[in-house]
């Protein structure tokens, strides 16, 4: 398991800001070696983007509103390369049918994808047939987890947990 996972929230609504509060509880009260440190270099919305500055800490929700700035995927991949972050999970925490055509593109650019994104099961089968077939042709991992209506903390631990097996999976990937 690598030891820093970076995860590329889209989504801090209720469930992707409970994720976020999730993982900074769980790393402040646990440093247990079998957990890799889950790092976020980038947080969205649906229309602007939080990329992580140099000791900006655990104040997040503050830098999203101070520092986000409009963005394209794009943007979130040259970020990616520029910074040279490795182990990518793409975390799907909206309701984007748009988002989940992107899928693919995250994928190309050496993204895991962990999704709650509740218009999936409305997509045809063969779309998250073929998003997993892509993702584990590159070494990859994609999972779906059925949205936890109402419950942002059942749906943050959810989240939480496939992450972690998620990133239990990966190698330490270098793109």
């Amino acid at each position: 398991m690598p030891n820093i996972v970076n995860i590329v929230l889209f989504g801090i609504g209720n469930t992707g800001s409970a994720l976020i509060n999730k993982v900074v509880k769980s790393s402040i009260n646990n440093a247990s070696p079998n957990v890799p440190e889950l790092r976020f270099p980038v947080i969205t919305n649906s229309t602007v983007a939080f990329f992580e500055k140099e000791g900006a800490g655990y104040a997040w929700e503050a830098n999203f509103i101070t520092f986000a700035i409009p963005f394209k995927l794009e943007d979130i991949i040259e970020y990616a390369v520029y910074n040279n972050l490795h182990n990518l999970i793409a975390v799907d925490a909206t309701p984007s049918a748009a988002l989940a055509a992107e899928y693919p593109e995250l994928i190309k650019n050496g993204f895991s994808i962990v999704s709650i994104n509740s218009s999936l099961p409305f997509l045809p089968e063969s779309f998250e047939k073929g998003i997993k077939f892509l993702a584990e042709s590159r070494g990859l991992a994609y999972k779906f987890i059925n949205p936890v209506a109402g419950d942002k903390n059942a749906a943050a631990n959810a989240l939480y947990d496939a992450i972690i097996e998620v990133a239990g999976k990966q190698k330490t990937l270098v793109y």
